[in-house]
């Protein structure tokens, strides 16, 4: 069992990692958090059939009433509907500001629960459960919200969880495509914070689920690098843009792709474009570049969509959080271990980065 600790301004909260963490999780339980009267778990209809759930909703029921919400897996739950449907069954239900939500799922699931868990009675408790490999990245740090047609996560708030409570023996049962999604966070946390991670990565890839110490080690390191970030600058006032490493043009190419690449298959391609980009403007080198490129693709994830013109990225590109009225913004890496926030960057000079890493 590995227990981080989050000390950021609006709350201090613990990050507990490990085994058959949902059997015990009553003895996880928050220091300083009262017990909750009723307890309301949100999954999705993919995680709700596993064998993990009942045991985790026969340990809550122990501590309190506890019931369970069913949302349909996949981004199209991430909306202001979805939202609407749970503020609803948590009235019914009789929810009051004392209870507490669980997000006991992947990103989708702990994004919409946590802009619930904000939203409803102008604010509930709420611990993150996450049960992929890609939500050890959205489910710390307090960014919370819901997709528009326009763009992924225009409507959200910053809302951080009492708890995070990660039971790896989920990651078990993921599919190939899944585990190598949820590694492309790894790898970017890795370039932006740990070279001693990179250098694991690249040297000994993870292709699929290694066991639970070894997993419990990666995930470690690669969440405490989002920990440091987030505790410098919790609400975004623009440290914490250098977790967007990638995420730029790979938000841009999974709405443009109707998701048909998955967040961490399009975040791979915005890592590999952008590293294009930082060597363009003298700030990367060839060798980490190239390294960047060899670790991902090592790792079973794509780096290109030949299929896809740069032009049809424009629209997604201009809506980007991070963009001013002068130019577009992105998190960029100067070497492996260390990014660098660069303002105001021509689009015809993204257009080449792009193009450079099509013709390769």
């Amino acid at each position: 069992m590995m227990k981080l600790e989050v000390r950021s301004k609006s709350r201090h909260y613990p990050v507990w990692i490990g085994e058959q963490l949902l059997e015990r999780c009553a003895e996880y339980w928050p220091s300083g958090e009262k017990k909750p009267g009723k307890i309301v778990v949100v999954t999705d209809h993919h995680v709700v059939s596993t064998r993990k759930t009942q045991i985790f909703l026969e340990t809550l029921q122990q501590m309190a009433e506890t019931h369970l919400l069913t949302v349909t897996a996949g981004e199209a739950s991430k909306s202001l509907e979805t939202a609407e449907t749970i503020y609803s069954k948590l009235a019914q239900l009789q929810i009051r500001r004392e209870d507490m939500l669980v997000a006991w799922g992947g990103g989708v699931v702990g994004d919409l629960t946590g802009f619930v868990a904000a939203t409803y009675l102008r604010g509930l408790r709420y611990i993150q459960a996450p049960t992929t490999l890609l939500a050890h990245d959205s489910s710390l740090g307090g960014k919370v919200g819901v997709n528009l047609k326009y763009a992924k996560n225009l409507v959200g708030s910053f809302y951080s969880p009492v708890a995070i409570w990660y039971d790896v023996e989920m990651l078990e049962s993921l599919s190939q495509r899944d585990w190598a999604s949820g590694m492309a966070e790894v790898i970017k946390h890795a370039i932006i914070g740990s070279e001693k991670l990179f250098t694991e990565l690249y040297q000994s890839p993870y292709r699929s689920y290694p066991g639970g110490a070894a997993s419990i080690t990666m995930l470690s390191q690669a969440m405490q690098v989002k920990i440091d970030v987030v505790e410098a600058d919790e609400q975004e006032a623009e440290w914490r843009m250098v977790l967007n490493a990638g995420h730029t043009i790979g938000h841009a190419v999974e709405a443009k792709s109707e998701y048909r690449w998955s967040h961490g298959e399009a975040i791979s391609i915005g890592l590999a474009v952008e590293s294009y980009l930082a060597k363009r403007l003298g700030l990367l080198s060839e060798d980490d570049k190239q390294k960047i490129i060899e670790c991902l693709e090592l790792h079973g994830l794509p780096t290109q969509d030949k299929g896809m013109a740069f032009d049809e990225l424009i629209p997604y590109l201009q809506l980007d959080k991070k963009n001013s009225q002068d130019g577009w913004t992105f998190a960029l890496p100067e070497r492996i271990g260390q990014v660098r926030i660069i303002k105001n960057i021509d689009k015809d000079l993204v257009r080449l980065a792009w193009q450079d890493n099509e013709s390769r």
